[in-house]
């Protein structure tokens, strides 16, 4: 696959702060939702081999599509923006004589590595429409003027097919991003229902939801890059103390652990694909690294998910090694408590990880809130946004009480938006935007992402549903009663 990675001085970018860093990292980082789930989701319920396995090649394809949505950001940029719903087409010739041309019709040097003013002024991408087509002024009036700085994965569908593309991709990401901020609130309440019993997980919930729309009032989430900080070191606690259990525990639990199974490929391979839930993401984080650390971008960000990933799949199988047939959907609820020194260790560390979650909850609302702003044309209204976001909250809550459990929940939201966020729009938009350019492999691996991404999405949302009308952990009343009345599994 082509690089195209710039790597240009925007005079109008500013240098990152270090609170900016905090908040664009925390999207990469570990984030404790899905990887405490996916002990259940994808070792208990699959077997390890296949769980591992699924894990390792989702990250892979997870990777190569995000790292596709920069290459399609940096081809519109340097086309003009004119791809108007079809293909750019290339040329990689380079004039010999005569001035750097324009931007509009220009080529580029063949060059495994280059300069971003080499590919800003000698762009091989040449635009669809010349400059004295009579089509211009139409072209313009469909597709604004490409900014100078970034692209939302958002622009990239319009450019790619047009006004539908944007629009199905602002609305997987509030459906995404209101799926994850639920997963948070299941996560708090049930661990909360855990060591104060005589308040049930609904009136946890009712509890919680007050602060957490008062927090979403914060339109500048700077204010909140300290608690990201707590939130990643307090993960890593975490993580620290479930490992260290995990291996002192294993020896207690004797039992043969699952093999191959395809029953359960569904489930977890929807639920692997929420581990991944950054794609939408991807090109603010990228935008966000200064210009004179952009060109390693793609170095560290893949060496930083490849270890992400190991992390997953040593997680997964540490857990389901430890606690075998009683591992729940949230790891965390395994460890005991009221039991010694290192128990009310673990118990700490579940605080922890609900403080965490508890700030991290606006974190992941603020794409939607400011998505849905814009769309509304309510940036300068103060009482209006106040009152769509006493209104997410209470969507977030409704979600929570209809589908309190927490897999399921992993499992229809990545069956749903994070199939297509992460395998069906990149490749889609890869294939339009680079039609004249791709080549076969790179065609045929498209091709593959969206069949892949489809079929997990169709057979992945099934399975979901099955399981919430048979699965025995999930009991709607359950979440409206005080822990110490449900019966135990």
């Amino acid at each position: 696959m082509r690089d195209l990675r710039p790597s240009s001085q925007n005079p109008k970018q500013k240098n990152i702060t270090v609170h900016q860093e905090f908040l664009f990292f925390h999207h990469i980082d570990i984030n404790p939702a899905p990887i405490h789930g996916i002990c259940f989701s994808l070792f208990f319920d699959g077997g390890i081999m296949e769980g591992a396995l699924i894990m390792a090649v989702v990250g892979y394809l997870s990777v190569t599509a995000m790292l596709m949505l920069i290459d399609c950001k940096y081809a519109i940029l340097s086309s003009g923006g004119r791809s108007g719903g079809r293909s750019i087409t290339m040329d990689t010739k380079v004039p010999n004589n005569g001035p750097h041309p324009s931007p509009r019709n220009s080529t580029i040097r063949n060059k495994p590595r280059y300069e971003a003013e080499n590919f800003r002024e000698h762009s091989h991408l040449v635009p669809l429409i010349p400059p004295d087509s009579s089509e211009e002024d139409d072209e313009d009036e469909r597709h604004p003027p490409v900014p100078s700085t970034d692209l939302t994965y958002g622009d990239l569908g319009l450019y790619a097919v047009g006004p539908g593309g944007k629009r199905l991709v602002d609305v997987a990401i509030v459906v995404s991003q209101i799926g994850f901020c639920c997963g948070y609130l299941i996560y708090l309440c049930r661990n909360l229902s855990i060591y104060i019993p005589w308040i049930s997980q609904q009136g946890w919930l009712f509890l919680l939801l007050p602060p957490i729309f008062c927090l979403t009032l914060l339109r500048h989430l700077n204010k909140l890059a300290f608690f990201s900080l707590f939130a990643q070191v307090s993960n890593t606690l975490a993580l620290a103390v479930v490992f260290w259990f995990d291996f002192s525990h294993s020896e207690e639990i004797p039992f043969h652990p699952k093999e191959f199974s395809l029953k359960g490929f569904p489930f977890f391979f929807a639920v692997a694909i929420y581990c991944y839930e950054g794609a939408g993401m991807i090109l603010s984080l990228e935008e966000s690294v200064h210009e004179s650390k952009r060109e390693t971008f793609r170095s560290i960000f893949i060496c930083t998910m490849t270890a992400l990933t190991t992390l997953y799949i040593a997680f997964g199988i540490s857990g389901y090694l430890s606690f075998g047939p009683h591992t729940q959907d949230i790891i965390t609820l395994n460890l005991p408590h009221g039991q010694g020194s290192v128990v009310d260790f673990a118990a700490m560390v579940k605080i922890c990880l609900g403080v965490s979650l508890f700030f991290t909850y606006p974190m992941m609302m603020f794409p939607v809130t400011h998505l849905l702003d814009k769309t509304l044309g309510i940036n300068n209204h103060t009482s209006k946004g106040n009152i769509l976001r006493l209104v997410l909250v209470a969507v977030t809550g409704i979600v929570v009480v209809a589908v309190p459990n927490f897999a399921i929940l992993m499992s229809l939201i990545g069956s749903l938006c994070c199939t297509l966020l992460a395998f069906i729009l990149p490749a889609l938009f890869h294939m339009q935007i680079f039609k004249h350019r791709i080549t076969k492999r790179q065609y045929y691996f498209d091709v593959m992402l969206i069949f892949l991404g489809v079929t997990g999405s169709v057979i992945g949302l099934w399975d979901a549903l099955s399981r919430m009308g048979h699965d025995p952990l999930l009991d709607v009343n359950e979440f409206s009663q005080a822990p110490g009345k449900r019966s135990n599994r």
